[in-house]
């Protein structure tokens, strides 16, 4: 129980100063780790005692080293209306409202771009693996465009992002990855969980109804939530049983 109470507060740090439209939230990822441990939304990023902020434009640098005394070290133009930024190994994801971005961080004080897919204008939050990036794209908003999907990116090559799938959704926000699920927030028509065994072709499992949801951030068994009015936890149990544990309202 200490547990649970410790993740859904640090989640609400995360999140809690989150807007729908214009995220700050952060995720953090190590070498060792196959997801990072924040949101989808997120615009900042720590991977290899390094902080990576991502504004309209540019991608930013700091070194962590001293943590008391963060060092930037530089930046650098990536496009035109960055939204997010996800880290995944020795490598960044970077969504923008008309493309998904790959940068190395194999020198974590240089980034250095590998590749880019371009799609349709709207927002895009990402999250990857070694293989894959799941991206959601949604219309009707500041960020334009009409297409409301979950795309799967191949990539392997990673200088050529190659479309693999296109799955239609209603509202599609951010999205967390959990061993063969792939959790994605769907507005105010709740949150989708996909069968991901085969990676390319998500197959729809189960709809959680009765909230808004706009992020998810998966720890083991556990999924901390941005929802309309706060903040949710749920343990996720076999059999893709959702369990509500607890929930702060902002």
């Amino acid at each position: 129980m200490k547990k649970i109470f410790f993740l859904i507060l640090s989640g609400s740090i995360f999140i809690a100063s989150c807007d729908k439209s214009d995220n700050t939230s952060g995720n953090k990822t190590t070498a060792a780790e196959s997801t990072g441990q924040g949101g989808s939304l997120a615009r900042f990023t720590t991977a290899n005692d390094h902080m990576y902020i991502v504004d309209d434009r540019k991608l930013y640098t700091y070194s962590l080293l001293d943590e008391k005394h963060p060092q930037l070290k530089g930046s650098i133009d990536v496009g035109f209306s960055i939204e997010t930024i996800y880290s995944y190994k020795d490598k960044l994801f970077i969504g923008s409202s008309s493309a998904m971005y790959i940068y190395s961080i194999s020198n974590p004080a240089q980034p250095s771009k590998l590749g880019q897919a371009t799609h349709v204008r709207s927002c895009d939050p990402v999250v990857a693996n070694d293989s894959l990036a799941y991206v959601t794209v949604r219309g009707g908003t500041r960020c334009g465009g009409t297409t409301n999907a979950l795309m799967v990116y191949d990539v392997k090559y990673i200088t050529q992002p190659l479309l693999r799938k296109t799955v239609n959704m209603e509202s599609p926000y951010g999205l967390g990855l959990n061993g063969k699920r792939l959790y994605v927030c769907n507005g105010s028509n709740g949150l989708n969980v996909y069968d991901i065994t085969d990676p390319v072709t998500p197959v729809l499992k189960k709809q959680l109804a009765g909230g808004t949801f706009y992020d998810v951030i998966i720890i083991d068994d556990l999924m901390i939530a941005m929802i309309e009015g706060g903040t949710a936890l749920y343990e996720l149990k076999a059999n893709d049983e959702i369990s509500l544990a607890a929930k702060i309202v902002n």
